[in-house]
């Protein structure tokens, strides 16, 4: 369940088509479990699907600060676990727990959010002691949490990835006949041109890498753009190698993923990195910052290859050390690794089998 408001989409099957990431996971879940999932959109109402009861609730703004209506709801599903979606409604996660009672396990998933401040720090606290478990792309990413005090047993956290991809492989030679890529090795970064995702130091590092090796080209896709003067600066005069693709629709990702070898992030920090693992399920090789999501992601550099954030040399070093891998030989333990760890499939199992395991009590 979530306790966000929406209240620009009052068709519930456009709804899903927008978080079809969640969608993909619930339909995993209910292999195992019996899913019910809850949204607060401008709609009331129940849709079955992929064997997932939705239920919508349309709610007025103000009725959200005592969310009365929603925890009753959630209650007469008669659940015995329930996942609470985000960190930021510890005084609403807390109305949740008394309307429930103690005997339902609540858990709550982690959606990159910073230890909380102000009175919501003293929430968490209180919201700490009767929650029974948290979800977290990586135990690394908790440190913060548990170094403020705001979860205190650090027993309580489980490592699993945030959402699935909703794309898989597809022929190389269909996707590039649509995206025309070319070059024998490629490079494809995906994010919004802000500070967080650093395509400053891609560019810098890119730039240098490109000029001592000729068959090489990294693309980028970005939905904002903060940056995009500072990025066209550095990248002038190498348009033949560093190309800038703007914003497309989310759907034609499956035939970049499936076009390029390689993807890259420069983030300093992800709550997961949904555009790394979308192109992981392609079969693309990441080459991606150390940080605790990332190396959770490719098993500590497993697969693909790490550098520090905001290190330019390090990321040349790093797309240096790409050239002399075998793709095949990559792809397949890349491809490996997405099924095994951060398909839907794997995260359902994870989820179910840490509600029913005897560490996560209510």
């Amino acid at each position: 369940m979530s306790y966000a408001h929406i209240t620009n989409y009052s068709d519930p099957e456009a709804w899903l088509k927008k978080i079809n990431f969640y969608e993909e996971l619930l339909k995993a879940m209910a292999i195992e479990a019996e899913v019910k999932s809850v949204h607060c959109i401008n709609y009331s109402g129940v849709l079955f699907k992929n064997n997932v009861e939705y239920h919508f609730l349309r709610i007025k703004k103000f009725q959200m600060l005592f969310p009365w209506r929603v925890n009753r709801l959630v209650k007469s599903l008669n659940p015995d676990a329930v996942i609470v979606h985000g960190f930021h409604f510890p005084f609403k996660t807390l109305l949740l727990r008394w309307q429930l009672g103690s005997n339902v396990k609540i858990a709550i998933q982690h959606h990159a959010e910073q230890p909380l401040r102000h009175y919501k720090k003293t929430l968490q606290k209180l919201v700490d002691k009767c929650v029974s478990a948290y979800f977290f792309t990586s135990r690394n990413q908790a440190r913060p949490w548990l170094e403020e005090m705001q979860i205190m047993n650090p027993k309580k956290i489980i490592a699993v990835m945030e959402v699935p991809s909703v794309f898989y492989p597809v022929d190389r030679v269909q996707a590039r006949i649509k995206t025309k890529v070319e070059n024998s090795k490629t490079y494809l970064w995906v994010g919004r041109l802000e500070t967080n995702k650093d395509p400053i130091t891609l560019a810098k590092a890119f730039k240098i890498f490109a000029q001592s090796n000729s068959a090489v080209h990294l693309y980028l896709i970005f939905q904002s753009f903060e940056l995009i003067e500072e990025i066209s600066e550095i990248i002038a005069g190498n348009e033949a190698r560093i190309t800038l693709i703007g914003k497309i629709d989310h759907d034609d990702l499956l035939y970049w993923y499936n076009s390029v070898d390689f993807i890259v992030s420069t983030s300093h920090y992800e709550g997961s990195g949904v555009a790394v693992c979308e192109g992981m399920s392609c079969g693309c090789i990441p080459i991606l910052t150390n940080i605790p999501s990332f190396e959770m992601m490719t098993n500590r550099g497993e697969c693909g290859l790490l550098f520090k954030p905001g290190d330019v040399d390090g990321l040349i070093n790093a797309l240096q050390n790409s050239l002399k891998l075998s793709l095949e030989d990559e792809r397949k333990k890349v491809l490996n690794q997405y099924n095994e760890n951060l398909s839907a499939s794997a995260i359902a199992s994870r989820m179910v089998g840490a509600f029913a395991s005897e560490a996560v009590k209510s």
